[in-house]
């Protein structure tokens, strides 16, 4: 069969033409202009009259990268030219790379490939309506997965990094990844298609390259054949393996995930060491997908060292992960995020069973945040170095007495000399209604608070007594039904009855004001 018929039976095997509008990636190599001409001639022969095949609208995006002066000029013309002949929308988009990838301190292949896909994606928005996805085409072809391969051997991706690329990968489409080079070269020349050399291809400054160029040369010489046959053969033995675990680590993803304190899910610490290592690795690298839509930068290391802190079980430990991306444990929970998301200025709040702990903008801030003797009833008070403000009102209905994880109800006795701070080294809590305390650090232990957010933590002190911690609990008066109970107890009155003789009740709240 030709490469054209090959490629057709591909696309339907694989669904890779089930969309509305098909964007391809084409530099001017012969790769991306025979994939170009192939989706072309797919699209002209289901315009033929009898024909049933549905072709989805066809546009082509270039990148020039400014690496090649005016050989990557003559790249861009020589798509134009195919492309204005054919009539296929083209969009192309000049950039700096150099500049980039200083800027960003990463290589310039990864700048090209960030690059690339970005503008593939903002051409693809052009294309975007109800009738249907819109796809990403590139040519990515045999030997392009056989590098891809062992790349991810070498980098520590683990068993599913022998996968390999896939035919379709969320909207991204390789209508070629089974044509071998000399497939396409073949069908070039028959086809007399135009096509360019990028001569960069050669240079072995480029990781991919040296792959390409050194490595798979050298295995063919020492294995007396090539390498790529085998290689996509333990790839299809991989995918296999891989589908049969995928299914059921998601199963158990589904049936036991919890969303966290950031508001991602996290997988209870008992299930994952339940489990046999092949399944614990990869619920792991699960729940980083999850998160981060792919685990392509989650290597074997990473892993080993997320299930080592689990195995320790230190609550509020945490492992740096690549990228600025962390695993950390909390409330016997394991999660993956954003360090910049979990540390940076930002305010925010954190999620805990029943409520939210509030956070200031910084870690341990000199001074207090707001003092109480400031804070006249029915005043409202800005709490500095955040984005939320409280507001001390006298109760003086019962009605007026309700629940939630930012209010608080204490006698005005008891907030003289307090102040909102953050935590401080001597911090004591003693929980209303318990005889005995305990340090701070100890009770928030207990509680299984991240220790990277205690630090942030907005709380309610009299010199070194904790009163009050905003959605955890409170040392002096009551912030919920059962401690509410318990203190119109102690007073000798009835539940929601206000306090008798000289005891003023104040509700205090702490509000965001964005």
């Amino acid at each position: 069969m030709s490469l054209l018929l090959d490629c057709r039976k591909y696309c339907l095997d694989f669904g890779l033409l089930s969309c509305q509008a098909v964007i391809a990636g084409v530099s001017g190599g012969a790769d991306s202009m025979c994939l170009l001409d192939i989706l072309f001639s797919l699209s002209e022969e289901s315009k033929k009259e009898g024909s049933a095949d549905f072709f989805p609208k066809l546009a082509a995006v270039h990148i020039n990268h400014g690496l090649r002066g005016e050989a990557a000029d003559c790249d861009e013309n020589l798509v134009r030219r195919y492309c204005q002949e054919r009539e296929i929308p083209f969009f192309a988009k000049r950039i700096d790379i150099n500049s980039i990838a200083r800027e960003d301190k990463i290589s310039l292949e990864q700048a090209g490939r960030d690059a690339r896909y970005a503008f593939f994606d903002e051409t693809a928005q052009k294309f975007r309506s109800e009738a249907g996805p819109v796809f990403i085409a590139t040519a990515h072809h045999r030997e392009d997965q056989a590098e891809t391969i062992l790349m991810n051997l070498f980098r520590g991706t683990g068993p599913d990094g022998m996968c390999g690329m896939q035919p379709i990968a969320g909207n991204i489409i390789r209508p070629l990844l089974f044509a071998s080079k000399e497939d396409i070269l073949n069908y070039m020349v028959t086809g007399k298609i135009p096509f360019l050399d990028d001569l960069s291809n050669f240079d072995n400054v480029y990781t991919r390259n040296r792959w390409r160029n050194q490595i798979l040369p050298l295995i063919a010489d020492v294995c007396h054949k090539d390498p790529v046959r085998p290689l996509l053969a333990f790839s299809d033995l991989a995918g296999t393996d891989k589908d049969f675990f995928d299914k059921a680590v998601a199963g158990i993803f589904e049936k036991n995930a919890c969303r966290g304190g950031s508001g991602t899910y996290g997988l209870p610490l008992e299930v994952i060491r339940s489990e046999h290592r092949a399944i614990a690795s990869r619920l792991i690298r699960f729940l980083y997908s999850n998160r981060f839509a792919n685990a392509t930068d989650l290597t074997a290391a990473h892993v080993s060292s997320i299930l080592s802190l689990i195995i320790e079980d230190g609550n509020g430990r945490r492992v740096s992960l690549a990228h600025g991306k962390v695993a950390y444990l909390a409330e016997g929970m394991i999660f993956v995020d954003e360090l910049s998301d979990l540390s940076d200025a930002k305010t925010h709040v954190w999620d805990v069973k029943g409520g939210q702990i509030l956070l200031c903008s910084e870690t341990d801030p000199p001074g207090p945040l707001a003092v109480f003797s400031d804070i006249a009833p029915k005043r409202v008070v800005a709490i500095s170095k955040t984005s939320f403000e409280v507001d001390v009102i006298l109760v003086e209905n019962p009605e007026q007495v309700v629940y939630n994880g930012r209010t608080w109800y204490c006698p005005v006795k008891d907030l003289r000399g307090a102040v909102i701070r953050t935590r401080k080294q001597g911090d004591w809590f003693s929980r209303a209604g318990c005889a005995f305390g305990k340090p701070l650090r100890r009770f928030l232990t207990d509680r299984k608070i991240p220790a990277f957010i205690r630090g942030r933590m907005i709380l309610v002190a009299c010199e070194s007594q904790v009163l009050w911690i905003p959605g955890v609990s409170c040392a002096a008066g009551f912030a919920d039904e059962v401690s509410g109970s318990k203190y119109f107890e102690s007073l000798g009155t009835e539940k929601n009855k206000l306090p008798v003789q000289d005891t003023e009740l104040y509700r205090i709240t702490i509000r965001d004001r964005n």
